[in-house]
């Protein structure tokens, strides 16, 4: 039976086994799992939070177990707790730790319960800011961790990186008072060069023939997203290097967040912003809708969503295209393969992909009934990479 943390907030709650399904993810609470745990990226939260407690997709309810033992999908970050961090106990009678908040500091933490060494952010600015700076003993309390990462393909690689579905990234901006519609046009559709000079500009960007200024905002340091952004304007090979007035360093921005937006007057924010997290919050199967006030960018003049909400989509040449990546879902790869020390046929239930309701499935079947259809109405397309072995 599930134990559940009634005090600590900020993650998907799993439901005990009692069969309470939810159209969109409920009310957060931290969970202390006897089942499998997993942490990481904001962009993959949401969607693997629905099927983690239980998804209503029409008459049918779509819910990841493992043999049995439930799925707890821990959010990055906390509403209601300074800096969105907080401590997180993910197992009975486990120990209590910062919660690991984005792809990177996913990653490590998985690394750190999988391989039983110290999980070390003495350094991490995330961290440092929250004051949680130091030094954890976590072994065996993660499972798996989302990403938007990549890894670097190693065919002997120690852990496995299993496609959970296609994203994007697109631009969020938000005006404040008296910006120009003239101005407002310019930021609507900007090229990747025009993106490039103003993410590595020592000063804000004016608008051309306007008084107003472009702002540029990263997301907190450890976030896949951010990371994806530097590397994509740079035309995909390394990455920029922003500029001072794009708050470079010791960020604690949350990502897909449209609320960390505030522009002063004659200004205009921008922000990379997943298209899948964008759509999932706009269409209100997000936990939470952070869109009102702020709009998707075109770069290059490529829509990345199509509709208006409750159905907005995405747009398959803007997912498949420069600013497209595929999302994952990280794992110890002896633990989901049979005969290996450690093997968990549960875990491995849990994210075979060939299995209807598991986390990575996006296989033939049409019906609402697999994890495949709520992922797309989570803004989710088919993935374009094939799972891969690293380290």
């Amino acid at each position: 039976m599930k134990i559940k943390k009634v005090a600590a907030l900020g993650a998907t709650a799993v439901v005990a086994a009692a069969g309470i399904a939810f159209s969109a993810a409920p009310a957060y609470a931290d969970p202390v799992s006897d089942g499998y745990v997993i942490v990481g990226s904001d962009t993959l939260q949401d969607a693997v939070g629905a099927l983690a407690n239980g998804f209503k997709n029409g008459a049918s309810t779509v819910r990841t177990t493992g043999l049995g033992k439930v799925v707890s999908s821990y959010d990055a970050f906390a509403p209601g707790i300074a800096g969105g961090i907080g401590t997180v106990q993910t197992k009975p009678a486990g120990p209590t730790f910062p919660r690991p908040s984005g792809s990177g500091n996913g990653k490590s933490a998985l690394i750190a319960s999988y391989t039983n060494t110290p999980w070390n952010i003495s350094s991490t600015a995330l961290y440092v800011n929250a004051g949680l700076a130091g030094t954890y003993t976590i072994n065996g309390q993660i499972d798996a961790s989302r990403t938007s990462s990549e890894g670097t393909v190693n065919a002997s690689g120690t852990y496995q990186y299993l496609p959970f579905g296609q994203d994007a990234v697109s631009y969020a901006f938000k005006a404040g008072s008296g910006v120009s519609a003239a101005s407002l046009s310019y930021v609507a559709s900007l090229s990747t060069a025009q993106l490039n000079a103003i993410y590595t500009s020592a000063s804000n960007t004016a608008v051309p023939g306007q008084a107003d200024v472009i702002v540029p905002r990263l997301p907190q340091s450890g976030s896949g997203t951010r990371n994806f952004w530097l590397q994509v304007l740079n035309g995909g090979s390394g990455s920029i290097t922003p500029g001072a007035a794009s708050n470079p360093s010791a960020t604690t921005l949350p990502e897909n967040n449209g609320n960390v937006l505030n522009p002063g007057a004659g200004e205009i924010q921008v922000i990379p912003f997943s298209a899948a997290s964008y759509i999932a919050q706009a269409n209100g199967v997000a936990a939470a809708n952070t869109t009102s006030g702020i709009t998707l960018g075109s770069p290059n003049g490529v829509a990345a969503t199509t509709g208006t909400a409750p159905s907005l989509a995405g747009v398959s040449a803007f997912y498949n295209g420069a600013y497209g990546r595929t999302t994952y879902i990280i794992v110890p790869w002896a633990r989901i393969t049979s005969g290996q020390p450690g093997y968990d046929a549960g875990l491995a239930a849990a994210l075979n992909p060939s299995n209807l309701t598991s986390l990575t499935y996006w296989g033939s079947s049409p019906l609402p009934s697999t994890a495949k259809a709520v992922k797309i109405k989570f803004g989710f397309q088919e993935p374009a990479n094939a799972a891969y072995r690293a380290n």
